[in-house]
């Protein structure tokens, strides 16, 4: 069964469990479809309220981006479940020949580089969260603004954690340009997170 189709408690348990999977990226994941789902909310129920009418169109195009996320991420999920299952089965390819030597290398290569780009996918999309964590919480129905700035919460944490599993990875790479590249847009993205979730918490506290 996908992670996504079992139930909560199920999925905890998994979590929890002696398997290794689901493990911090399926959280990760997990935690931003949350953080979607929360900015959604607050736009359906923004939808046809009266004050709000000057920001029903807004609200639309926050409740598709948020829909469109949280969709993302619980199939980003299952693929961080899935890329570490193709790792281990690289690092279970045989090595008696030089020949297979090199073909494992490749093929425990290219496994780091997919396991790295997954979580880096979560990351990159969770900080999209913000925006729209920042609209719900400023324009959308006030009685949610919580509810928007958890939204922001929860993506920082996304972005966090998701990060963090993409650097365990890079670590095994050979391909100097391929970890300038991953972690220099992690570096751009992970430099104001604390200023975004400070300033959208900032409009309640």
């Amino acid at each position: 069964m996908k992670l996504v189709e079992q139930k909560v408690s199920d999925f905890v348990a998994a979590t929890a469990s002696k398997e290794p999977t689901p493990g911090g990226g399926a959280i990760a994941a997990l935690t931003a479809a949350t953080g979607a789902a929360l900015a959604e909310m607050v736009a359906n129920l923004t939808f046809g309220k009266k004050g709000y009418e000057e920001v029903q169109s807004e609200m639309k195009d926050l409740q598709s981006k948020a829909e469109a996320i949280r969709n993302r991420m619980l199939e980003l999920s299952q693929a961080d479940a899935d890329v570490f299952n193709i790792f281990m089965n690289a690092l279970g390819l045989p090595k008696n020949t030089d020949e297979e030597k090199a073909t494992r290398s490749v093929a425990i290569q290219q496994a780091y580089k997919d396991a790295a780009m997954v979580p880096f996918e979560i990351g990159e999309l969770a900080y999209q969260i913000f925006d729209l964590a920042d609209m719900a919480s400023r324009k959308g129905n006030q009685n949610l603004i919580t509810d928007g700035i958890i939204a922001a919460i929860n993506a920082r944490a996304a972005v966090k954690a998701a990060f963090l599993n993409v650097r365990i990875n890079l670590s095994g790479i050979k391909d100097e340009a391929f970890v300038t590249d991953i972690t220099t847009k992690m570096n751009a993205i992970e430099k104001d997170l604390d200023e975004k979730e400070a300033a959208i918490i900032g409009l309640y506290v």
